[in-house]
């Protein structure tokens, strides 16, 4: 018989290697998907706060440019990923095939309303990093429309103002804040759009926890039916 520390040991050891056997995979996952958000976070921040391309309009918005466009990029990639763990048919299919998936790839299959909620408040926090941003860009571009026109804020959100001209400052008419925020929030697609899918964004979450979800299972059913609606509106809000 070995000695009881070397028991604890080889016991640790067997634990720890069937852990790494049965949750390898997962960790690989969690870890690729971390690294796409964080580089793609990276790149477009750096893209939107040093490219050439978009000098005015940081001159204009300021370094709030790059930290609206920055989560914008994750979000795409997230809300691509979102569906995937929830479509029932493809999750079937790769269960059903041992051409294409081991017994451990399967297990992990199983794991697919856990990886969707790690994406779901992944998109939850992109959308509060996004949404704020914007408020500053709305209220420097308000500001700006409203200056007259001694500063470069103010000079390039005068372009547009005669005919054949394009604009930079999406702030078109000159009303002072907060009612040219709102004026901007919802006569514009791109905030109008943001904002339902905002909205329906807020309602999905909050109709997902556990306390909702036990007690009053249509709400959380029905409210997650607003995919719909905000997938359609992540669309037109992007064209926007």
């Amino acid at each position: 018989l070995l000695p009881q520390r070397e028991q604890s040991q080889l016991f640790s050891t067997v634990i720890m290697g069937n852990w790494v056997v049965n949750e390898g995979l997962s960790i690989f996952v969690i870890f690729v998907w971390l690294g796409l958000n964080v580089f793609l976070f990276t790149w477009y921040y750096f893209v939107y706060d040093l490219d050439d391309k978009y000098f005015y309009t940081r001159q204009l918005l300021g370094p709030f440019l790059a930290w609206a466009r920055a989560p914008a990029a994750c979000l795409n990639f997230n809300c691509m990923l979102i569906l995937l763990p929830v479509c029932r048919n493809l999750l079937s299919f790769l269960r059903g095939s041992s051409a294409c998936c081991s017994v451990r790839v399967r297990r992990q299959l199983d794991r697919n309303l856990t990886f969707h909620k790690l994406v779901a408040w992944m998109i939850a926090l992109h959308t509060t990093i996004h949404t704020i941003a914007h408020l500053f860009n709305v209220e420097k571009s308000v500001n700006a429309r409203n200056e007259n026109k001694t500063t470069i804020q103010s000079i390039l959100s005068h372009l547009g103002d005669t005919e054949n001209e394009t604009y930079l400052n999406f702030a078109r008419k000159k009303l002072p804040n907060p009612e040219g925020g709102l004026y901007v929030a919802f006569t514009t697609l791109a905030g109008l759009s943001g904002v339902i899918i905002t909205l329906c964004l807020i309602l999905i979450i909050t109709s997902s926890t556990k306390t909702i979800r036990r007690s009053y299972f249509e709400v959380f059913w029905f409210t997650h039916h607003l995919f719909v609606i905000f997938f359609v509106g992540l669309v037109i809000h992007g064209v926007g």
